[in-house]
């Protein structure tokens, strides 16, 4: 079962705060670039990957963007130009395992060639809200990269306020992604952000030995880390903590639901 575009990715998730105080962390992760168009071949092709449907691993398309059960690629066509002839769309995430998954970002990718058109960074917190960040604009300072600014208008982590821009920075070449999201505020730049990996044909071989026997590098295992840092931040190294606001933005999809979630860090 080969794939001409999407791909199986193993490599690292970092996150390091610059201020107010120091603090980093690396984990492994496994992640997925998947070619829109190809999603019905993989689901059908596969006894370990669906398209929503449960399985070991299934893609739902509900659970992203809009959060509506249409197809990505429409979803999609509300924030970015729709496909011209030959372009392609990738989405960067980690599927279901089990039925579970947190993405604390997933990249939705308009692709021309090897020209990257248009990009989507879609954020959620753990407070079940999601925003989705269009980047249209975008500068190609390098062969296979691609930068974008954008102003911050979503609460993510309870230790940073609501001031300050992101700089986007994208390597993409066909086996490998270094996705980079550091956020500036007042000229300094407070926090730096990568996912990045080595990219493998989708086979069922390559399904079994990097997500099967990988099962804590997958997005199941998101949250519990994601809760774990925060707790040090809060107790350890006593950061102000932020109230979250209330969303506000179009781009904001509410889904909090009645008791509050854990903090994200």
């Amino acid at each position: 079962m080969d794939s001409l575009n999407s791909r199986v990715f193993r490599g690292e998730v970092y996150h390091e705060r610059l201020s107010p105080q120091g603090h980093a962390f690396t984990y492994p992760v496994t992640f997925f670039a998947f070619d829109l168009a190809e999603i019905p071949a993989l689901a059908q092709n596969s006894l370990l990957f669906s398209h929503n449907n449960f399985g070991p691993l299934s893609l739902y398309d509900a659970d992203y963007l809009k959060g509506q059960h249409q197809p990505i690629a429409k979803q999609l066509n509300d924030f970015i130009p729709p496909e011209e002839t030959g372009a392609t769309t990738l989405v960067i995430t980690s599927p279901r395992y089990l039925g579970l998954a947190f993405n604390p970002v997933n990249f939705h990718f308009r692709m021309q060639g090897s020209r990257l058109c248009a990009a989507v960074a879609e954020v959620n917190n753990t407070f079940r809200d999601r925003h989705v960040y269009p980047l249209l604009n975008l500068e190609n300072p390098a062969p296979h990269q691609w930068q974008a600014h954008h102003p911050k208008e979503f609460h993510v982590s309870p230790f940073n306020n609501m001031e300050g821009h992101y700089q986007f920075s994208f390597e993409i070449r066909p086996d490998t992604l270094d996705l980079r999201v550091d956020l500036h505020r007042e000229g300094h730049c407070v926090m730096k952000t990568a996912l990045r990996g080595q990219g493998h044909p989708i086979t069922a071989a390559n399904l079994w030995k990097h997500v099967l026997l990988h099962p804590a590098d997958t997005a199941l295992n998101s949250f519990p880390r994601i809760v774990w840092q925060a707790a040090k931040l809060t107790y350890r190294k006593k950061l102000q903590v932020f109230r979250r606001p209330v969303p506000s933005h179009p781009n904001t999809l509410h889904r909090r639901e009645d008791r509050e979630q854990p903090p994200s860090c």
